[in-house]
């Protein structure tokens, strides 16, 4: 019996020794793991904090480089913005360079096929600077039809004492002109004299006031007639689209623009007359502008509608008031007819 209990004693520390050895393997083998991946993360952590940190060095280098990035791109648009005022004017003096056969000094005809430039034409008085737009100082040439063509100031010139002494004093005319009293002593009282022709700079000016005092002018016109119009204005500051064009009949439209771009309009159609020469664009340009200046001169300012009508296909105002409800009464200046 004594035999036996020693054996089982013996079996049980045997047993439990093994089992502390394994617990301790076990230990180990947890802690090692543990050490691994602690390292594993503080290598990870490293190289996050690494990672931030050069994150963090090319945000300030990009910070630093904005406000460069920038100055040159106001300088590039402001080159883009003086090439395209050099191509309008190149634009402008192509016809110059047709060719037109004349006799030569002999007063013999020149011979066939060979042609030599057209005599150049006599050089037109510089026209004054449109009111509300900035002075231009180069010397002002003409092209074959002898309509006068000035470019403007480059990026960051100013203008001369002259030139400013000159816009300074179209805009004193033509305050004077849109008052009916004189440039030079203004006088409720004073008119310009009898008989004598406007300044053709001066009427635009006088049509520009009355547009600024217009809240909204109604346009009339063929539907490609008012898309050539909007095209032509969409790059002036001052002209915003319509928020809705009315279709009616035959493809024509009717639509309602501000006297904020009905001032764009007037500046556009003065500079494309100046400019074209007698082709398609001259045409509309002229007409739209001569009875925009006649509706504008029309307005009592009692109320007055001002419409612009370009369809002198219809006869009759009536068949345009019946379309737009109760303008009837709104005492139109309609014309196109």
């Amino acid at each position: 019996m004594r035999a036996d209990v020693k054996e089982l004693r013996r079996a049980l520390e045997e047993g439990f020794a093994a089992l502390g050895d394994r617990v301790d393997a076990a230990r180990r083998e947890v802690v090692d793991a543990l050490d691994d991946r602690v390292r594993g993360l503080h290598d990870d952590q490293r190289e996050t904090r690494d990672h931030v940190r050069s994150l963090s060095d090319r945000l300030a280098r990009a910070d630093h480089s904005v406000p460069a990035l920038r100055e040159d791109v106001a300088a590039l648009t402001d080159l883009v913005r003086g090439l395209h005022t050099e191509l309008g004017s190149i634009a402008a003096l192509l016809p110059a360079l047709g060719t037109t056969a004349i006799p030569d000094g002999g007063g013999q005809p020149a011979p066939s096929g060979q042609a030599v430039p057209a005599e150049p034409p006599q050089a037109s008085p510089a026209p004054a600077v449109r009111p509300g737009a900035a002075p231009q100082s180069t010397v002002p040439a003409t092209t074959p039809q002898g309509v006068p063509v000035t470019t403007s100031p480059a990026p960051g010139e100013q203008p001369s004492q002259e030139e400013t002494d000159r816009a300074q004093a179209l805009k004193r005319a033509v305050e004077a002109a849109y008052l009916g009293t004189s440039a030079d002593q203004p006088s409720p009282t004073a008119q310009p004299p009898a008989g004598k022709p406007q300044d053709p700079e001066v009427e635009h000016g006088v049509l520009l006031l009355r547009a600024a005092g217009v809240a909204s002018a109604e346009v009339v016109a063929h539907r490609h007639t008012w898309e050539w119009l909007a095209a032509r204005a969409a790059d002036h500051d001052h002209f915003r689209t319509p928020p809705a064009v009315d279709d009616l009949p035959d493809g024509r439209i009717r639509t309602t623009v501000s006297g904020r771009s009905l001032i764009a309009l007037l500046i556009v159609l003065w500079e494309t007359r100046a400019t074209s020469g007698l082709n398609g664009d001259w045409a509309l340009a002229s007409t739209t502008y001569q009875r925009a200046a006649t509706a504008l001169t029309g307005v009592t300012g009692q109320g007055s509608t001002v419409r612009i009508v370009l369809d002198d296909g219809h006869g009759q105002d009536d068949e345009h008031d019946e379309e737009g409800g109760d303008s009837q009464n709104q005492g139109p200046v309609g014309w196109g007819r």
